[in-house]
């Protein structure tokens, strides 16, 4: 492959790569609170290891302070940031929740981080822009976390249905945003698509339609993946998501490389243990894991990344062996 472009345009396609593509994603809590500290730990990041796509690691509640949410910033990269205000602590608190400017805040810092990295890393590598879906974010900015935001469901519907619409058009068009800073698509996240969290029903009402808006609004991007995180997902649901590339954990009870591939017929991301597996592996079982995604895969419509983002500590030692394994293994020519 001439470039790090191609291979990736090829590899979701499913036709023939020289090597799988790959990426890894980690926090470096303590340089994320500026678009020039986040585009510099993101390229060092991306030059150390050689990845072929870029995914820069913005912190979790960027979007939440768009409403409100306040944070700790924390003063080492393995520190986890502190709520110090919680954009929801009661129901009534949804009214607050409406469109707001996306040029504006912690949304246009990310966007100018997008920008600082194109600019040095050029055109021939895909940059994807992480987006959580708007229940994905009410986890984060309800007091009582997962439980309270789901708890809305029943408790304050009409008024939940209206906060996720102001939501969704602030990040339609932060998404219009990030693609004139030059990104190639989205990693777009929702953690609340698992066995026992909601209805079919409360789905179809909550998230399907505003899942729907935010990925129509990076419509013909290269490179839009779908990242259903947890265990047990409801993989079903998500099938005719208008993403080309899906991105789960690959961890007993969700399904494997292969069965995600034939349920949806697009490239599928994954085959590297996450957060908090990896960080305690030793070299030679991280290499067998990998080799096995691999292998399992052959090299076609894969690309390969973890689960979900790895430890903010990971060994650079280990990265090496994710890269290692994926540089010495020959995919499949036909």
């Amino acid at each position: 492959m001439t470039t790090k472009r191609a291979r990736m345009d090829a590899a979701i396609r499913g036709d023939a790569v020289d090597k799988v593509p790959f990426g890894i994603w980690l926090h470096n809590f303590a340089e994320e609170y500026s678009d020039e500290v986040l585009a510099k730990e993101t390229v060092r990041l991306y030059e150390r290891f050689d990845f072929d796509f870029i995914k820069p690691q913005t912190r979790a509640h960027c979007f939440g302070e768009m409403w409100g949410q306040e944070m700790a910033p924390p003063k080492g990269r393995d520190d986890w940031p502190v709520t110090s205000k919680f954009a929801v602590n009661a129901d009534g608190d949804l009214g607050n929740i409406r469109k707001v400017p996306a040029n504006s805040g912690a949304l246009a810092e990310q966007v100018r981080a997008y920008r600082r990295i194109r600019d040095v890393v050029g055109p021939d590598v895909h940059i994807i822009a992480t987006v959580f879906s708007p229940m994905m974010n009410m986890t984060l900015m309800h007091k009582d976390g997962k439980p309270g935001a789901l708890a809305l469901q029943d408790s304050a519907p009409d008024a939940l249905e209206a906060a996720f619409d102001g939501m969704t058009s602030t990040l339609e068009e932060y998404v219009a945003l990030c693609r004139d800073a030059g990104v190639d698509g989205l990693f777009y996240a929702t953690t609340t698509g698992n066995a026992g969290e909601c209805t079919k029903e409360q789905f179809e009402r909550f998230q399907r339609p505003f899942d729907d808006r935010i990925l129509a609004a990076a419509k013909g991007c290269p490179m839009n993946v779908l990242h259903v995180c947890g265990p047990a997902i409801q993989a079903p649901w998500f099938k005719d998501h208008a993403a080309n590339v899906y991105s789960w954990a690959t961890t007993p009870g969700n399904p494997s490389l292969q069965d995600m591939h034939s349920l949806t017929g697009r490239a599928v991301m994954s085959g590297a243990p996450a957060k908090p597996k990896i960080a305690a592996m030793q070299p030679e079982e991280l290499r067998a894991h990998v080799q096995r995604s691999l292998e399992e895969m052959k090299g076609r419509h894969h690309v390969l990344g973890p689960d979900c983002s790895i430890n903010s500590n990971t060994s650079p030692e280990l990265m090496d062996v994710i890269a290692d394994t994926v540089r010495k293994f020959k995919p499949a020519a036909h």
